[in-house]
């Protein structure tokens, strides 16, 4: 370990070059004034640097740190424009304070100096009117620090502490703000400990008294279900996950998974449970393991048995950053998931009978096929349908899917049909349900993984969230291709759906169609990517839905084009008439 130096000549090229040391790749967002200065002095010089991603919405900057995160595990940097740029990326970072994505966002600051002759002093009308008292009050409660560059001796310091605490566990994006004219100030140095002197990794390894009362409760029960949202996030986790089951034979369920958590071929893989849906082995289960999940089930709508005893597993089980969440924990498990469910694997493998454990799996997979044969027929009924049900459009993106391909997905499509089967090969979207994420976060899991196709499908409402201009554009500056796939359902299902579930037999329920629920009329998206020279087709018939998403997957394999499919679709049921 060693102390280094490294020549530049702004504080803004100080930064750059410490998140450069520290292993930062990315800047997405574009720079402010210092910092471009600096990209553009190494790109002439041929010297290394951050890469620089210009976006034109900061929504699509902050999503593309968290997909490039969510596909490999290396934190990048973001760069805002003062408070607006702020308020911009909010729902973003929203987003990934819920999923606890770390990434660096770094925010210009207003002047400070108003005096002749500072360098980056106030110069422009809006330095007035966008500073705020508090600029970082308008992320405080969803970054887990944030704090105001004061002067240049503190750079090593600060960077570090900001990349610190965003790795520390649980993660989550971190916020700096830089005042112009200490970006512009004139050093000729900047020195850091390379490698870096502030580690943070480690497993935290459960209480072994906590594991034993696990054990013990999963042995001993008659109906065990696990359950879980993000025990994907790391590989490790899903292999001792899938150890765990095949041990005991318990069932697994994927709470509105955000990655690919358990082999949905395993004979052990119950099931999904998305938004407000409910499961009855929740219902009946005598010993409930939640694994990385903060909402497993519904109290509103199906209350668990009071006998019911619930084992709580995570970084952080008790989401304490939640307001209020109440779901009960008999016996809690603090630690890294993939440590504790070897842990539980081990010991549970010689409590359980593997007798036991094998009927189970063998009534699992029994179940599976029924359900399995009752969705083959849907499928089977909707391809007859003059018009496109989501569940053949899900059908028809499943086929595209192959060991290259990667889902970033925001809500439309089945993952029963459309199943991700590998680890890694799936993302979907925060639970803090901000829309608009999934095309730029997908975006980011292209730059991580040049050698994927990416896959995205999103709701006409998530495609107008998205800031589709921004998304496109950099898509075709930046090279990176990938199949974008709109299920174009006319208006807000989600809200159509709530307002049923709140208000089942009122005004609104006898409407056919809703007030602020349906957007009344067709959208020419496939116009939009045109304009960034991608591919765009929509499809009304279920038809002809194959050969168009074939041929949309043709252009960005082989030609390196992005390419949009826009289906016209309409949940089942809602008035499509066989074509025989």
């Amino acid at each position: 370990m060693a102390k280094q130096t490294f020549p530049v000549e702004t504080v803004g090229e100080a930064i750059l070059e410490l998140l450069r040391v520290r292993g930062v790749t990315y800047l997405f967002g574009g720079a402010p004034t210092s910092m471009l200065e600096a990209i553009a002095k190494k790109n002439a010089q041929g010297g290394e640097t951050l890469r620089g991603v210009i976006t034109p919405h900061e929504q699509t900057a902050v999503a593309m740190a968290h997909g490039y995160y969510a596909a490999t595990g290396e934190p990048q940097a973001v760069y805002l424009y003062s408070t607006v740029g702020t308020a911009n990326a909010l729902g973003g970072i929203i987003n990934a304070s819920r999923s606890r994505i770390p990434m660096i966002v770094i925010a210009a600051r207003s002047p400070i100096s108003e005096r002749p002759g500072v360098v980056g002093a106030r110069d422009i009308h809006v330095l007035w009117a966008q500073e705020s008292f508090d600029q970082g009050a308008l992320v405080r409660e969803f970054v887990k620090w944030d704090y105001e560059l004061r002067n240049a001796d503190q750079l090593e310091a600060v960077i570090d502490r900001a990349l610190e605490v965003a790795t520390a566990e649980p993660c989550g994006p971190v916020y700096l703000t830089v005042p112009r004219e200490l970006l512009a100030q004139s050093i000729d140095s900047v020195s850091a400990d390379v490698p870096g002197r502030r580690a943070v990794a480690g497993k935290r390894h459960p209480d072994p008294q906590r594991v034993t009362e696990a054990v013990e409760l999963l042995a001993a029960a008659t109906k065990p279900v696990i359950i879980t949202s993000e025990a994907g996030r790391d590989v490790a986790a899903r292999d001792a996950l899938v150890a765990l089951a095949d041990a005991g034979g318990f069932g697994v369920l994927e709470a509105s998974p955000v990655y690919a958590n358990f082999p949905p071929s395993h004979p052990c893989h119950l099931g999904y449970v998305f938004a407000s849906q409910t499961r009855q082995e929740l219902a009946e289960a005598d010993v409930v393991l939640v694994v990385e999940s903060d909402v497993p089930w519904f109290e509103a709508r199906v209350p668990m048995p009071e006998s019911t005893r619930v084992i709580q597993l995570g970084i952080d089980p008790f989401y304490q950053r939640y307001p209020m969440r109440s779901f009960r924990c008999d016996v809690p498990l603090v630690a890294d998931p993939a440590t504790a469910l070897r842990d539980l694997a081990r010991l549970v493998a010689d409590r359980v009978d593997p007798a036991v454990a094998s009927r189970r799996i063998a009534a699992h997979e029994k179940r599976r096929k029924v359900d399995r044969a009752a969705l083959d027929r849907a499928i089977r009924q909707d391809a007859r349908k003059r018009g496109i049900t989501f569940t053949w459009a899900s059908e028809c993106v499943a086929q595209l899917l192959s060991d290259d391909t990667v889902l970033v997905n925001e809500y439309p499509v089945d993952l029963r049909i459309a199943a991700p089967q590998a680890a890694g090969s799936y993302f979907g979207p925060s639970h803090a349900g901000g829309l608009g994420w999934a095309f730029a976060a997908a975006l980011g899991v292209r730059a991580a993984r040049p050698k994927s196709v990416v896959v995205c499908t999103v709701g006409d409402g998530a495609y107008h969230y998205a800031v589709p201009t921004s998304c496109h554009h950099v898509s075709a500056a930046e090279k990176l291709p990938l199949l974008v796939v709109v299920f174009d359902n006319g208006g807000w299902n989600e809200v159509r759906k709530s307002v049923l579930s709140v208000h089942p037999n009122g005004w609104a329920a006898k409407l056919d169609r809703m007030p602020l629920v349906d957007f009344g009329r067709e959208t020419h998206y496939p116009k939009i990517v045109e304009a960034f020279d991608g591919y765009g087709v929509t499809v009304h018939d279920a038809d002809e839905l194959p050969a168009a998403l074939a041929r949309a997957m043709q252009v960005v394999r082989n030609e390196g084009r992005q390419a949009l499919v826009h289906i016209v679709c309409r949940p089942t049921g809602a008035g499509e008439s066989n074509k025989e």
